[in-house]
């Protein structure tokens, strides 16, 4: 009987751990619908708008999606997206991956080792003044939003990734291969 219970308790706390995991879902696919399509427009080329702010988003993100015998193998379904939400209107970055090997294994460096190394980027024309950007990473079920002030002229909003930390050896700290744990994003 009470090894009964037992099982019964490891089972309810799977539950609650397994749907703990799905936090963010909604969120992220609420930030991923468009309300509005007219805050700002994609930038084609370099030349600057009089009157408008012009904002630079930029992510550099590393990943491993699997390792089958010595191969590397990237997200491709899902494809590994950057969902960005400007007051209600959305925009999805897509990269191609470079196989990067930082081969120092430190736990100050949290993106050595092997993996695939996404570097996102978009310029974008809207408004100055103050915006809400939320940015999300589907994969790692990761969403941020802030509030940011854009002024006329170029404003460069650098985003950093914050991984998870891990307990074992040889990347003990935060490193790439525990997953994205939130992003910092600046602008400047």
């Amino acid at each position: 009987m009470q090894r009964k219970f037992i099982i019964i308790g490891m089972v309810l706390i799977a539950g609650f751990v397994i749907s703990g995991c799905a936090n963010n879902r909604d969120v992220i696919a609420k930030a991923s619908l468009a309300a509005r399509y007219d805050v700002f427009s994609e930038v084609v080329n370099h030349e600057a708008q009089p009157g408008k702010a012009i904002m630079d988003i930029k992510l550099a993100v590393k990943s491993n999606s699997s390792r089958f015998m010595g191969m590397y193998n990237k997200h491709s379904n899902p494809p590994y997206r950057v969902h960005v939400n400007v007051d209600g209107q959305t925009l999805i970055l897509e990269a191609e991956p470079v196989l990067e090997n930082k081969s120092l294994i430190d736990s100050n460096v949290p993106e050595s080792g092997t993996g695939w190394k996404y570097q996102f980027s978009k310029r974008i024309a809207l408004a100055p003044g103050r915006h809400t950007l939320a940015i999300a990473l589907p994969i790692d079920d990761v969403i941020v939003e802030r509030e940011v002030e854009l002024h006329a002229g170029t404003n460069t909003i650098t985003v950093t990734p914050v991984y998870n930390k891990r307990s074992l050896r040889p990347y003990k700290g935060q490193h790439f291969t525990a997953g994205v744990k939130t992003l910092d994003i600046t602008a400047n």
